[in-house]
């Protein structure tokens, strides 16, 4: 007779959280008539004298997922925090389709099972809880991975990590009253391997590949079931930490160095300063379009023009390798080419033909704690170009060795490299970053990069 199949909500675990309290049973044994009987403990010692054979334990290392899996220590970074940064550009569950992954147990003490299915195929893991388990075990190590794209305020990557949740088992179990204490309790268990590619931006060739186990068992305890799969992917995550091979390959990869002013090419940038003259309010249509949106092979990103013969800055996060991009002026989308960029700024500078749109006039003074700011781009979706949103300058901040400035204003997604402006309708600022929840909603915490250091960092600072 084949065993029903049960389908569970394991995305909901893995993505938003949503946990399944269970309790479980690993015993069976017959009885003096013949009977099975299955229980989360061995019979009791007047029971088991009656017993046909000895009581077994169930062995949990195939079809179950009580894997036992030897922990490493992570080798911490000797360089306190310095080193590499790295992001985490992919994170996928990858086990197929109609793939037994474990076993659901029910009835009194847990005495029935049946397989749990997994039939959602590949789920982008990246952005989510899960992925923000990986970010928390490499920064306990000392390792700067950044987990999801607007997590926390960071430079361009040096490095891109990929994982691929190759194995994942789960044993789960409804909460039951247990026969003789009646005590309730719940408990699950997990077992994950993760596939590991670790790459330089626009490289094939791998710097590092490698796979890594984790597990956990809460079988029997008072754990949700999240809590026991984002355990086993942690251990998962610090055994891959404590991998001399990754770890060599970590600590012999010097930071981007940002270039001298003879490594770039040769363009002419001729800026306009503004005299403080006007407001945002009164020029908001013209400063709109000084406003782009930056459509690059992985997605999109905003900017601005510093100068209408054709030159808009943006950050090096939003066009990455790519050495041509399309922008989108209103209803106009032209190619634009990479000139200059700053990775530790993360800055680039694009040329292409500015179709007569304005350029941004640059502020001659920064703003002080307080003061009103405007920001300009294209959150989410292209489809919402031009949205404004405001604030105020928040703080200034040292994150990184980096001065950043701190606002309030809604960003989001998409918003970086886009302009932001003062009272007066004068860029100050371009976005960069925002601290996030897990869940995904916005901490009202955002990073801008000074617009004096953005055109430093790719050779503009003469009017």
């Amino acid at each position: 007779m084949m065993r029903p199949v049960v389908r569970i909500a394991l995305e909901a675990i893995l993505v938003s959280c949503a946990g399944i309290v269970c309790a479980g049973g690993a015993y069976k044994w017959r009885d003096a008539d013949g009977n099975l009987h299955f229980s989360d403990q061995p019979p009791l010692a007047e029971a088991a004298k009656g017993a046909q054979g000895a009581v077994e334990e169930i062995a949990l290392s195939g079809d179950f997922a009580d894997v036992k899996v030897t922990n490493k220590l992570p080798i911490a970074n000797p360089r306190h925090g310095g080193g590499p940064r790295i992001a985490l550009e992919h994170f996928d569950l990858r086990v197929g389709n109609n793939v037994t992954i474990g076993r659901k147990f029910s009835g009194n003490d847990c005495s029935e099972s049946s397989d749990v299915q997994w039939n959602d195929g590949v789920v982008d893991l990246k952005n989510k809880a899960a992925a923000a388990v990986l970010g928390e075990r490499f920064h306990n190590a000392g390792y700067r991975l950044q987990a999801s794209e607007d997590d926390a305020p960071s430079a361009t990557a040096d490095l891109y990590l990929d994982a691929d949740l190759a194995t994942f088992k789960l044993d789960i179990c409804d909460s039951r009253v247990y026969s003789g204490n009646g005590q309730t309790v719940g408990g699950s268990r997990s077992y994950v391997r993760l596939h590991w590619t670790l790459r330089r931006d626009g490289e094939d060739k791998p710097l590092y590949s490698g796979s890594s186990e984790g597990a956990f068992n809460g079988w029997r305890s008072t754990r949700e079931t999240k809590d026991v799969v984002f355990k086993a992917l942690a251990a998962a995550t610090d055994n891959l930490l404590g991998d001399k091979a990754f770890v060599d390959v970590l600590n012999g990869i010097s930071a981007q160095v940002t270039p001298s002013r003879e490594q770039f090419n040769e363009v002419k940038v001729a800026v306009a300063y503004g005299d403080s003259g006007g407001s945002f309010r009164t020029r908001s249509e013209e400063l709109l379009r000084t406003a782009v949106t930056v459509r690059t092979s992985r997605g999109h990103g905003s900017g601005v023009l510093i100068d209408a013969a054709g030159y808009a800055l943006t950050n090096v996060h939003v066009v990455r390798a790519d050495e041509e991009v399309q922008v989108i002026l209103g209803d106009e989308v032209v190619d634009a080419r990479v000139v200059r960029s700053d990775r530790k700024t993360d800055v680039a500078l694009l040329q292409f033909d500015a179709k007569g749109h304005p350029a941004a006039h640059i502020a001659r003074s920064e703003p002080h704690p307080g003061d009103p700011l405007y920001v300009v781009g294209t959150p989410l979706s292209i489809k919402l170009s031009n949205t404004v949103t405001q604030g105020i300058l928040s703080a200034v901040r040292e994150v990184e060795g980096e001065r950043l400035y701190q606002t309030d204003a809604a960003i989001n997604p998409g918003n970086s490299g886009g302009p932001v402006f003062n009272d007066a309708g004068e860029l100050v600022a371009l976005s960069v970053s925002g601290l996030f929840s897990k869940s995904g909603n916005s901490l009202n915490i955002n990073y801008l990069i000074p617009v004096a250091r953005a055109l430093a960092a790719v050779g503009v600072n003469d009017e």
